[in-house]
């Protein structure tokens, strides 16, 4: 089967697809207000036109060049392109004000391509293990599952427990329009056929991530300052000086991947985790501030290794763990590679593919970014504002492509209000779209769990994996609520 997947490979449509969403992923992370999220909604229309391989390579090369354009800005501008390339702008501005802006990105470059790599690995090597391994799931253990997952997004999703609780909550309740899939009866519906069939996922995710930008935009409109940018001079960087920081690479690699298998928390936190421990790993913790070649790898190296940590439980358990998986998983449900504990049984070649090309991107990704930095330096002048109305006509033509349906432009315009107006009060928009993801899926399993059971509540304790989750569950709650509050009492 890998074998198979491999050769599948070798077509010209596959290939291009898979480069040209790696350049759109790095001009667009490099532009300080856009993001993959809002690149890769937009693109899925288009990618439901192409073979189920091109399209998942297209919208997972914009993710992997996303990540690593992020910090072109953040070390050129020192406003970083991803909220995750912060942790890079610690250093790497300060590299580049002393005229190795080069060789900061160089090192940013190799740094994404060795997490990607380390992190593609670690996919290869659990996914369909873990996938085999949920194929003994029941309902009840699926229905605790995602509990568990819904649990850790509340936790650590967000500044705010409580909003990201609501917004899970909101996700979920959306979740749930439509047919009733035990009686097939009308919930929510208020009379409406059209939303007998529920909210279509796709406009959903262009209205939250796209519109809600354009919104967000028109009422406070931010200019890239570029008048403060560093000069881009020539600069060389040895495979000796890399191989240095092997132990920085390996272990924020490390961090990166396992904490991206965590669903929801995003690539932002193992990124600062990385360069915290980096910097206390440091012979001379002092020159961390001050423009350090491992204040830029240890970063970039983590939130690159989270795009393979977060396809983990997407593929083998049907979990985004992070909002562009859950973007992506829609896409794989639009053509017919539904996430979870089948996808390798039943479309096996197909996923072996995408993840062989993912390791097989890195020699591109490294040509085509030492190619775009100097282009890059004329992208990040472009200022957001000038994309927008693009952007809004493309979201329309998006939503309507999808099903050929009008009301889902009108979805798409209604989930961009809400997502403006949300975020405009500060509440995250991650927590929403992946209880809007799973909320389906757990009312389905528990249901079904309690159906089997003749509503006895004990079947959700009733096998060791169940009660596996439900102490994971109450010991990761104890552990995020209770031990910061012990701490501060011996304090």
């Amino acid at each position: 089967m890998i074998f198979d997947a491999f050769l599948a490979l070798f077509d010209i449509w596959v290939v291009l697809a898979m480069l040209v969403g790696i350049v759109i992923g790095v001009i667009i992370g490099a532009i300080p207000g856009l993001g993959p999220s809002m690149a890769i909604a937009l693109l899925i229309p288009v990618a439901f036109s192409m073979a189920p391989i091109a399209a998942m390579l297209l919208l997972l090369g914009v993710y992997q060049g996303a990540i690593f354009g992020g910090s072109i800005s953040a070390i050129l501008l020192n406003v970083p392109g991803t909220p995750s390339a912060a942790a890079t702008a610690l250093d790497g501005f300060p590299m580049a004000q002393k005229g190795e802006a080069g060789r900061a990105l160089r090192i940013a470059l190799f740094a994404s391509v060795f997490g990607n790599v380390f992190s593609c690995l670690v996919l290869l090597a659990l996914a369909e293990p873990l996938a085999s391994v949920a194929l003994d799931f029941g309902p009840a253990e699926m229905a605790v599952l995602i509990l568990f997952a819904l649990l850790v997004i509340v936790l650590l999703g967000g500044d705010s427990k409580l909003d990201a609780l609501i917004m899970v909550l909101v996700g979920v309740c959306a979740g749930v329009v439509g047919l009733d899939p035990i009686d097939g009866s009308p919930r929510f519906t208020f009379g409406s056929f059209d939303m007998e069939s529920g909210f279509a996922l796709v406009p959903v995710l262009i209205g939250l991530f796209a519109l809600s930008e354009v919104l967000m935009q028109a009422a406070a409109p931010r200019r890239n300052d570029t008048a403060e940018m560093a000069e881009l001079r020539p600069s060389t960087l040895g495979w000796a000086e890399m191989w240095r920081m092997r132990v920085t690479l390996a272990i924020s690699s490390a961090i990166g991947t396992f904490i991206g298998i965590l669903p929801g928390i995003g690539s932002t936190i193992p990124a600062f985790m990385s360069y915290g421990l980096a910097r206390s790993r440091s012979a001379n913790p002092a020159a961390f501030g001050q423009g350090t070649d491992e204040g830029v790898a240890a970063p970039e190296a983590a939130n690159n290794a989270v795009t393979g940590g977060a396809l983990v439980p997407m593929l083998s358990l049907g979990i985004p763990g992070d909002a562009v998986t859950a973007v992506i998983l829609g896409a794989f449900m639009l053509h017919g590679l539904a996430p979870g504990p089948f996808l390798f049984r039943n479309h096996g070649t197909e996923v072996y593919a995408i993840i062989e090309a993912l390791l097989l991107a890195s020699i591109p990704t490294i040509l085509i970014g030492l190619g775009l930095f100097k282009v890059a330096v004329h992208v990040i002048r472009i200022q957001p504002r000038h994309l927008f109305p693009v952007i809004a006509i493309m979201a329309v033509f998006g939503a309507f492509s999808v099903n050929n349906s009008l009301f889902d432009v009108w979805v798409m315009l209604g989930a961009g209000v809400l997502g403006f107006v949300l975020r405009r009060a500060g509440f995250p928009l991650p927590p929403l779209l992946i209880g809007l993801i799973l909320g389906g899926a757990l009312e389905q399993a528990m249901r079904q769990a309690l159906l089997t059971s003749g509503g006895r509540l004990g079947i959700f304790v009733g096998s060791p994996i169940a009660i596996g989750f439900v102490a994971l569950s109450v010991l990761f709650t104890l552990g995020v609520l209770v031990l910061p509050l012990i701490r501060k009492g011996r304090a």
